[in-house]
């Protein structure tokens, strides 16, 4: 028998409760954020079908998503010098392809709080849909894209997973 590592076990998951369709691999991104309501209630239910920390698989996902966006669009940062830049301006092109994924839903919105530039950025985000955790494994995969080592600390606004206020800076 071969194992699967989680990150495939969450690709290969029955989905057909959800939507029809036999696994996220049957998805393209734009699919699978529009046609859920709740779109985490997909990775929540393979946490606890492999007792996972739910978060953490999030923020995992995050990961795969900021991969999946440079492989189809690998021009998407040719212009940055690293993750701070990309968060302290909007409409970057890495965050209007983000807003494609949204499909029918408003695209998340990053305002800036705080920008010493270059060690420290705060900003709050903003969405239709509950991505906290999706956004802060998104912004790990981008400090690791850029070799930065970054601290990165997510602060959910009013409890809600759809509003959040990061704060990246060196770590301690």
């Amino acid at each position: 028998m071969v194992m699967m590592d989680p990150l495939e076990q969450m690709l290969r998951i029955d989905l057909r409760q959800y939507h029809g369709q036999s696994d996220l691999l049957s998805y393209d991104l734009e699919q699978l954020a529009s046609h859920y309501q709740h779109p985490v209630q997909v990775l929540d239910e393979l946490a606890h079908q492999l007792k996972l920390d739910s978060n953490a698989l999030q923020r995992q996902f995050g990961r795969v998503l900021f991969q999946y966006l440079l492989e189809q669009h690998p021009d998407l940062l040719d212009n940055a010098k690293d993750c701070f830049e990309l968060f302290s301006h909007p409409d970057t092109p890495l965050q209007l392809e983000i807003g494609h994924i949204y499909a029918d839903n408003p695209p998340p919105r990053f305002t800036v709080v705080q920008w010493q530039p270059p060690t420290l950025l705060v900003f709050d985000y903003q969405s239709s849909l509950p991505f906290a955790h999706v956004c802060h494994g998104f912004l790990k995969a981008c400090s690791n894209y850029f070799a930065e080592p970054i601290a990165i600390h997510q602060q959910l606004i009013d409890g809600a997973l759809n509003h959040a206020r990061f704060t990246m800076g060196a770590p301690n």
